[in-house]
């Protein structure tokens, strides 16, 4: 496994209390910071950053060693298992391999996707998908059975970083997956923005629908609910969806009442519970809280 990266499920520390020579992927500390002094970097774009202009923690990553960062000798933090944690750890386990060109097409198009979601129009769709699908069916295979809170995320890691490599070296066996009738149901209607639950990722369904603001909900195995709070981007006015830290927004908003909400400008969502559990509001409850801001 990994010697050097602390895996922590949902876990979220201040930037002042990281240690020395430590690196904060993707959310671990909330918002992106550099201390020179004390070797401590957090690469994360959902707090304390413009969305529309802040790059995906891979980007950071790779624009980093690109620029010089050594990662030996660090300690790697993450909270959670995605896409960018995943390619931003394989960057700092591989970094001699930052200019090559696929490595850098790579970065760039999961970067783009992770950033800014489905809105976001990509030059690179088949390594997208292959990216998404492939590496990271492991990740999605567990989200939809509902199994994602039980799993091992240190070994699940460990998967999609040796993904990355065959990826890379054109090894990874991968099938598309087969496209099926994805389907949500508007359950609440706010001041220009909709609740919608599905079995599904579906804010590209959403977004091609002509929401552009709204919520996504998911009834878990153990009756938690994971929601996901999103708009189409920064331009999108009247849906102020976060930071969580910032008062008036809708994730501050639903951390006041639940604690562990969290995410940045455009996408955020409800807590990832150590034990794998997410949130234990209604959707009734939630969009009484939403749509009190929206008003």
């Amino acid at each position: 496994m990994f010697e050097n990266i602390n895996i922590s499920r949902g876990t979220v520390v201040s930037f002042a209390d990281l240690a020395p020579k430590s690196i904060a992927l993707d959310g671990y500390c909330q918002g992106p910071a550099v201390d020179v002094a004390n070797e401590k970097l957090s690469f994360d774009h959902h707090d304390n950053c413009i969305r529309l202009f802040t790059r995906a923690t891979c980007q950071q990553v790779m624009d980093a060693l690109l620029l010089g960062l050594d990662p030996a000798g660090y300690t790697i933090y993450i909270n959670d298992v995605d896409g960018d944690t995943s390619l931003a750890v394989w960057l700092l386990k591989n970094p001699s391999r930052v200019t090559e060109e696929l490595v850098r097409q790579l970065v760039e198009t999961v970067g783009a996707v992770d950033a800014h979601g489905p809105a976001y129009p990509t030059m690179e769709p088949k390594l997208a998908d292959a990216f998404f699908q492939g590496v990271m069916k492991p990740v999605s295979d567990l989200q939809r059975a509902k199994k994602y809170g039980e799993a091992d995320l240190e070994a699940l890691l460990a998967v999609c970083v040796e993904n990355i490599d065959a990826l890379i070296a054109g090894t990874l066996a991968w099938t598309p997956r087969p496209e099926k009738d994805r389907t949500f149901e508007v359950t609440h209607t706010g001041n220009g923005w909709v609740m919608a639950g599905s079995e599904d990722f579906i804010f590209d369904l959403l977004y091609a629908s002509g929401h552009t603001k709204a919520i996504a909900y998911q009834i878990l195995g153990d009756g938690s609910i994971a929601y996901t709070v999103g708009k189409k981007s920064e331009l999108v006015m009247g849906f102020p969806v976060g930071p969580h830290s910032q008062s008036g927004t809708i994730l501050n908003a639903l951390n006041e009442h639940e604690k562990g909400w969290g995410g940045g400008s455009t996408i955020g969502g409800a807590p990832r519970n150590a034990d794998g559990s997410r949130s234990r509001l209604t959707p009734d409850e939630v969009f009484a809280i939403v749509e009190a801001i929206i008003i």
